[in-house]
């Protein structure tokens, strides 16, 4: 069965991760941690990794800088999962994006982002990747400027390619240049700032996602709420599947890692509820390690674990 082609546009970063962070900060104090590392990640990076790691061919529009060493460990990173970097742009002029991530006790993260090569992903830097080649979907997400993501879906919908965006950070953006878009797949604080809607209760859950949907006509809503799993609403009906249960140490990937465990089932001809399936258990292993790119399992890892289920 040939190996479904996804293109990722997105975000490239070093993440420099404090791991047993103690809380928030607050002005003029310090937060202490128990250590740290550096991952290879950004949102884009995660996801093509994840793509290619997860059994498909990743092609990823991206830039890094041309003159700093976190710009060739990331290539290096996502070149030996097998991902296509032709359509990376080195950056002469832009250092490569960094993120400090800060991961509290529970596994939960906050993050200072440095957008650097990132900011200047241009619609020209995907049309030569769409002129030159086919996809079964493109999937992005919103680490790269909003007029750069707005140009992916209308220039993917012209060639009639599925779009999936991955609605994160979290932020309240316009969505009429997004309406039609295949699948948008906010998390709990992604859909409260694009709604202005609490999503607290189950009934918050749903009047987001039928907010989403009024907006942009997709095939699915999306919904990922964490611990309490995945809701699903394609304009008719609502679809719950619940999360796998797992002792989170890092939650940094996971949603990238989801997205793309749903994008490949969705190519590959699964049901929307297998894809979820498929995805919920591959965020769940990326939970139960550190880091970016390190933390994302392969497809056999993840076949391994639903089958104990």
């Amino acid at each position: 069965m040939r190996k479904p082609k996804i293109l990722v546009v997105g975000s490239i970063n070093m993440d420099l991760c404090m791991y047993g962070v103690e809380g928030m900060p607050v002005m003029g104090a310090s937060s202490f941690c128990s250590g740290y590392q550096y991952a290879e990640g950004g949102k884009g990076s995660n996801q093509a990794f994840a793509v290619s790691k997860l059994g498909a061919d990743a092609v990823m529009v991206g830039r890094v800088g041309s003159t700093d060493e976190n710009g060739r460990k990331l290539l290096k990173s996502l070149e030996s999962a097998g991902v296509h970097t032709e359509y990376i742009v080195r950056d002469p002029e832009h250092l490569t994006g960094m993120a400090i991530m800060s991961v509290l006790s529970g596994g939960s993260y906050y993050s200072i982002f440095a957008n650097g090569a990132n900011g200047y992903v241009a619609p020209e830097d995907v049309a030569r990747a769409l002129e030159n080649d086919t996809y079964d979907m493109v999937l992005m997400q919103l680490e790269i400027p909003l007029e750069t993501v707005y140009r992916t879906y209308e220039m993917a919908r012209e060639k009639g390619i599925p779009v999936f965006l991955d609605a994160g950070p979290a932020m309240h953006i316009p969505l009429e240049r997004l309406k039609g878009v295949d699948y948008i797949s906010p998390n709990e604080t992604e859909a409260e700032a694009l709604t202005g809607i609490a999503l607290g209760d189950e009934r918050g859950a749903e009047r987001a996602t039928v907010y989403l949907y009024q907006e942009l006509k997709p095939k699915w809503v999306v919904l990922k709420l964490g611990s309490r799993g995945v809701l699903l609403y394609d304009g008719k009906d609502f679809l719950r599947v619940p999360a796998n249960q797992v002792e989170a140490v890092d939650t940094t990937a996971a949603g990238d890692t989801f997205s793309a465990g749903f994008v490949i089932k969705m190519c590959s001809g699964s049901s929307v509820t297998e894809a979820v399936d498929y995805a919920q258990a591959a965020a769940a292993l990326c939970v139960t390690r550190k880091g970016g790119h390190t933390s994302i399992p392969s497809d056999s890892e993840v076949r391994a674990f639903l089958s104990e289920f």
